[in-house]
């Protein structure tokens, strides 16, 4: 009897306590520049490999402090979505060059059993981090090495799936557009001077071969011009971002593809918001949230193309709800060195329309030590967005 009364009170007591290599974070714990050294060992057990340095440096140096609280309730997926992914749920197949076939909406493998389903499950025009219609402005800010601001942009942007529709009308899809289109986007800057007005269209399609549309007006020249669709790994405005890394993880799936699906594993992350986080939010480089902890897979995309600026990258995943959203993100080299990275994920959420959208996001290189921060403005709403918003025509107007 007093053996079963002890084995009761150790399972009760595990969702209070974080174990890392012998040590614990009890909830309600602050973690400071006054007693980081003692949890350190958990830190890194609790977080992914490129993240370490990062959170560690910005807790030593008084940028932030990691309040530890209990995990929130799962938020759920968007309620057609869910519907959806239950409707649909074993329709779905892997082609022999890992294209998706028989998807209809929903997440495809709710019960993904490789890493190669795990993968689509995680597809940017797939999972719910991004709502059908969806809108923010963001400051776009360049940190050197030291966390100091180099310089500033604003910027604005709209997203659209045309496809796979289950939650903002019309549902399934939108009827005008092009064979095989499912998405479109559009950002403009709005300042500094020297590149205000500064817009880009992109058009995406679902076979995995066709390239996507891109269009960008150049206000230095007054001109617009067609970009290469296939060529998605230049920084944008001499940033850290790039397209592919757009939501985290953007890029297609290749033929080329070879997949590892290494399980699920919990992990400390940033809590999802219901409203504004705590100003002031941005420090330095990173961003001051609450802490919880949440079960993640992890996922490695083995690129297997020398001609592309990665060859991997590692992800990791919340499978909560089917939502799939995408916390942290490690890219590798040609040279098999970490490279780029997402690092910390701030996300927001309102329950009635269910998709964790970001708040925050941190890109690092990891060989310069610079890194671009977008503290971001989502709407939660789930309001239809114009397809006017995607004509350059529109955007000029809103850099005016």
């Amino acid at each position: 009897m007093r053996k079963h009364i002890v084995m009761l009170f150790i399972f009760m007591a595990i969702p209070v306590l974080i174990w890392g290599k012998g040590d614990k974070i009890k909830i309600g714990t602050i973690i400071t520049n006054q007693n980081y050294k003692q949890y350190i060992p958990a830190i890194k057990s609790m977080l992914p490999e490129g993240s370490h340095y990062w959170i560690i440096n910005g807790i030593k140096k008084g940028w932030i402090t990691i309040p530890l609280v209990q995990r929130e309730k799962n938020y759920p997926a968007p309620p057609g979505f869910a519907a959806a992914t239950k409707k649909y749920a074993g329709v779905c197949k892997i082609g022999q060059n890992n294209e998706l076939i028989g998807h209809v909406a929903g997440i495809p493998f709710p019960d993904p059993k490789n890493g190669i389903e795990l993968a689509w499950n995680c597809y940017s025009e797939i999972r719910r981090q991004c709502i059908e219609d969806d809108e923010f402005s963001s400051p776009f800010l360049l940190i050197d090495k030291n966390g100091d601001l180099e310089r500033e942009f604003n910027m604005l942007l709209w997203k659209k799936k045309w496809t796979k529709r289950t939650d903002i009308e019309p549902i399934p899809q939108i009827p005008a557009g092009r064979k095989g289109l499912t998405s479109k986007e559009s950002f403009v800057i709005n300042e500094p001077f020297d590149v205000k007005g500064f817009a880009q269209v992109r058009i995406r399609y679902e076979a995995l071969e066709k390239f996507d549309e891109v269009y960008s007006y150049i206000p230095a020249i007054r001109r617009i011009r067609r970009l290469t669709g296939s060529d998605l790994t230049d920084p944008l405005l001499g940033s850290d971002q790039m397209m592919d890394d757009f939501e985290l993880w953007r890029q297609k799936i290749t033929p080329k593809m070879t997949f590892k699906f290494s399980g699920v594993k919990e992990y400390l992350v940033p809590r999802t918001y219901t409203k504004k986080p705590p100003q002031p939010f941005i420090r330095h480089n990173l961003f001051q949230a609450e802490w919880e902890t949440r079960d993640l897979y992890k996922l490695e995309v083995i690129m297997n193309d020398p001609d592309y600026a990665y060859s991997r990258r590692v992800i990791y995943a919340s499978p909560e709800n089917n939502t799939y959203c995408l916390y942290y993100g490690e890219n590798y080299d040609q040279k098999g060195r970490l490279w780029r990275g997402d690092v910390l994920l701030v996300q927001a959420t309102n329950p009635a329309v269910g998709a964790r959208l970001w708040y925050g996001t941190l890109k690092v290189d990891h060989l310069t030590q610079h890194s671009t921060v977008m503290d971001m403005y989502p709407s939660l709403k789930g309001m239809p967005v114009s397809q006017n918003n995607f004509t350059i025509k529109y955007l000029i107007t809103k850099a005016r």
